[in-house]
């Protein structure tokens, strides 16, 4: 029995009258008499008699009426939930979202801020890792989203590209070379370098772009992520190459941050199984952060 019909059984026992239950339920008394009887037939019962104008509940209506509204509400519930999953802003829901340490200083903060304004009962858990542990955390399925460099390096993950930046140089503040306005890799090949880890995709191709000048790098310091090779620049330990983007969120410590002449670009994208379609929830949480991230690099 569908809700409507529960709701008028439960307006016809509060109002006594099909007019009273009418004007309550906001439908014609006609409409509200056709689903009693449509009541009365589905369950094959008399649930009510006439008496002096009113509808007086029969025993089986009484016996019968907790489990119909109990009923009720459990339908008013589901509907409830259904709407607030395919609203993206369910408290059924824990998002889990995986990226990168490096940007959970100021750009996730953003998005999350962003994001609970408009799904406050939506439950996120912010995981942290390497491109290669997000990818694992993908495919083992202890994230629902994860931000991540393109390509990826495993099948059976599917992306929805976000944007690209290029490659920058990030050097102490008094560095001599903050005065120029762009860097190129040549001006690089005397400085001690602070380098992503050579298993790293950047790291590849900032080798390949040394190599294709007959250079090699002077390596000082690897690093493994955009947030201590930064931090250990702004303390005059070399000169490190990472994404403008990331670079961005350390721009408070003592650093110059210039542009590498050469096209190195980072392509990103937020990656989910491909054998399992995103939530509502994790649609929504991607919109806003592409609407984030555009602002971000407008600036």
């Amino acid at each position: 029995m569908d809700s409507e019909l529960l709701r008028t059984f439960q307006a016809i026992c509060d109002k006594g009258t099909t007019l009273a239950a009418a004007e309550v339920l906001g439908i014609s008394q006609s409409a509200v008499s056709r689903r009693l009887t449509q009541i009365e037939t589905e369950l094959g019962l008399a649930m009510f008699v006439r008496e002096r104008g009113r509808l007086i509940p029969t025993p089986e209506n009484r016996a019968l009426r907790a489990q119909i509204l109990t009923v009720l509400a459990q339908n008013e519930r589901l509907a409830t939930m259904a709407r607030e999953l395919g609203s993206g802003n369910s408290a059924m829901v824990t998002l889990r979202v995986a990226v990168p340490a490096s940007l959970t200083m100021t750009i996730i903060p953003q998005v999350m801020r962003d994001f609970t304004a408009i799904s406050d009962r939506v439950q996120v858990e912010i995981h942290t890792g390497t491109y290669d542990t997000i990818e694992r955390m993908l495919l083992d399925d202890r994230a629902e989203i994860g931000f991540l460099r393109m390509p990826t390096q495993r099948l059976g993950l599917a992306s929805t590209p976000l944007f690209a930046v290029d490659t920058v140089c990030v050097m102490p503040a008094d560095h001599p070379m903050a005065a120029r306005e762009a860097i190129s890799i040549r001006d690089l090949s005397n400085e001690p370098l602070i380098l992503l880890g050579k298993m790293r995709q950047p790291r590849h191709e900032i080798d390949l772009l040394f190599m294709s000048l007959g250079l090699r790098p002077k390596i000082r310091i690897e690093a493994h992520s955009v947030m201590s090779a930064c931090a250990l620049a702004a303390h005059g330990l070399g000169i490190t190459l990472v994404n403008g983007l990331m670079a961005r969120d350390y721009a408070h410590l003592p650093i110059a941050i210039r542009p590498l002449t050469e096209p190195l670009r980072h392509h990103f994208a937020f990656a989910m199984p491909e054998n399992i379609p995103p939530s509502e929830t994790a649609r929504r949480f991607i919109e806003v952060a592409e609407r984030r991230f555009a602002q971000i690099l407008t600036v």
